[in-house]
């Protein structure tokens, strides 16, 4: 079953030498797309979207993200970082804290920044 879901719509500045040339490139790959040349924008932080998404992104969440990101098994994870497999599973899941030093060593191994697990 598919279902429809209402989302905001991206905007992107884009300004210099290149972006007549990008906004024309975007057009050719993005059935649908549209460009205006309006400077008015929402401030994305602040907004009820944001806020409800940011509830929504766990810790475990985020890593489990940050992982397929990277293309990693919980396995090669665990072999990069040095935190058994099950453990890591529990913090995927929420069932297990991350904790600050293994917060850093996630952050090394996915590279990025170790807040993003805390």
């Amino acid at each position: 079953m598919l279902a429809v879901a209402k989302a905001p719509h991206i905007r992107v500045q884009i300004t210099g030498v290149g972006a007549r040339a990008v906004a024309s490139a975007l057009k050719k790959a993005i059935p649908g797309i549209t460009i205006t040349n309006d400077s008015a924008s929402e401030p994305l932080r602040g907004s009820g979207w944001f806020e409800k998404l940011k509830t929504e992104l766990t810790p475990g969440r985020a890593l489990r993200v940050y992982r397929g990101n990277a293309g990693l098994t919980l396995a090669a994870l665990s072999e990069k970082t040095g935190i058994p497999v099950p453990h890591l599973s529990g913090m995927e899941h929420d069932k297990r804290p991350i904790g600050k030093l293994n917060a850093r060593r996630l952050a090394e191994a996915l590279s990025c920044d170790y807040r993003r697990f805390l």
